[in-house]
């Protein structure tokens, strides 16, 4: 794979190259140049749906995945590359969520162009839960410091979320007419702290990345990625701020309707045991109990033996439901639906609800919609999360 996406990146390069040495026809004149905005390409839809609330129409923006895909097992096209050698700002998950892209991207990057890995940015290493199979077939590729087009290793693009918190504090005691909100009560408190967490070095696994399932890591990479479209474009620093301070409020609004509804639900029926082991940050924050996930690793269906076991957890633990994901159907499910009578629910967790025209195709209305599921299927009260607001800061200016 790596063979090809060098031979890509050097296509690329060579096709750059000569657009730019072309001379304009005779007897023509250019264009006008237009007001740039920033090209910023995002991997995953939830993820892409935060950086357009705080970018809006201001930046250009594409995400790699299309809806209903499996970003851990998705395969770029070559015109994903394309995209990701024109772009000014990349962000990714990372944590190999998304790899695949976060490869591609490595390989593609253009000189002066930024790649931001938010996971590894916005949690320090006690607040992660480890122990993920991940299983895509890179281990070959894991020495990658310096590619023969001069990329450096993924770590160089990454900076410290403290860091990122403190540049922006300094340009606001330069600059006060901006008055920034303080935002980062909210995500600062303990609500991170409630699992006993010990360091993490010789952890079994990887870390689990689907950090975004808690609202309050989703106000960090929004922190994030409003810091980084400033930098890059301080004349719209205003208009993006404006919409990082809105779009905060409405997670927080989201945080506490979760908590609010995860209330009703009896707390003898607050255990999960999902098809894709991707809800441990959300029960850490709203106590939860994961009893475990029915996917082995990111690419596998479990074995007999272990759907058995399963089987038996559920009997033994009384679990009323068991929730799917609609980006990893699996027969499985219902094998075990049928063998336990237990109830199936689906969730989501790398996909965005409805179409792209809903106003619920966002990712506080996956988030709506996944307490909704839960509070419905576990005997709580879903009406709670009626009041939440799911359209976007952009369109509702």
């Amino acid at each position: 794979m790596h063979h090809s996406l060098r031979t890509l990146s050097s296509l690329l390069a060579i096709l750059f190259l000569l657009a730019a040495c072309t001379p304009a026809a005779p007897g023509t004149t250019a264009a006008p140049a237009e007001e740039e905005r920033l090209r910023v390409v995002v991997s995953i839809l939830p993820l892409a749906n935060i950086v357009y609330n705080i970018g809006g129409d201001r930046i250009d923006l594409d995400a790699i995945m299309p809806p209903g895909t499996d970003p851990h097992t998705f395969e770029p096209r070559p015109s994903d590359a394309v995209k990701l050698a024109q772009a000014d700002l990349i962000f990714v998950n990372g944590m190999h969520l998304d790899e695949t892209t976060l490869r591609l991207a490595q390989a593609n990057l253009k000189d002066g162009a930024e790649l931001i890995e938010l996971a590894a940015v916005v949690a320090s290493p006690h607040e992660l839960i480890y122990g993920i199979e991940h299983h895509h077939g890179h281990a070959e590729d894991d020495d990658h410091e310096d590619d023969e087009h001069g990329h450096p290793d993924a770590d160089a693009h990454l900076y410290d979320y403290d860091q990122v918190l403190a540049d922006d504090e300094a340009h606001d005691d330069d600059d006060d007419e901006h008055g920034h909100a303080d935002e980062d009560d909210h995500d600062d408190d303990d609500a991170h702290g409630t699992a006993e967490v010990d360091d993490h070095e010789g952890e079994e696994g990887e870390p689990d990345p689907h950090l975004l399932l808690d609202p309050n890591f989703a106000i960090r990479y929004a922190k994030v990625i409003f810091v980084t479209l400033a930098e890059h474009d301080p004349d719209n620093r205003d208009y993006y701020e404006s919409n990082f301070n809105e779009y905060t409020a409405r997670l927080v609004a989201l945080d506490e309707a979760i908590q609010a509804a995860t209330a009703t639900i009896p707390e003898s029926n607050r255990r999960l045991l999902t098809y894709h082991d991707s809800f441990g940050y959300f029960a850490i924050r709203y106590g939860y109990t994961v009893i475990g996930a029915i996917q082995p690793n990111d690419t596998s269906q479990p074995s007999a033996k272990e759907v058995a076991a399963l089987i038996d957890q559920l009997r033994e633990e009384g679990v009323p439901a068991i929730f799917g994901s609609i980006l990893f159907p699996a027969d499985v499910i219902d094998q075990i639906a049928s063998e336990t009578g237990v109830t199936v629910s689906t969730l989501l967790d790398d996909g965005l609800p409805g179409g792209p025209d809903d106003p619920e195709h966002t990712y506080i209305g996956m988030m709506v919609q996944n307490m909704r599921t839960l509070a419905t299927t576990l005997g709580g009260d879903p009406s709670l999360m009626d009041g939440v607001e799911v359209g976007n800061v952009p369109d509702s200016e």
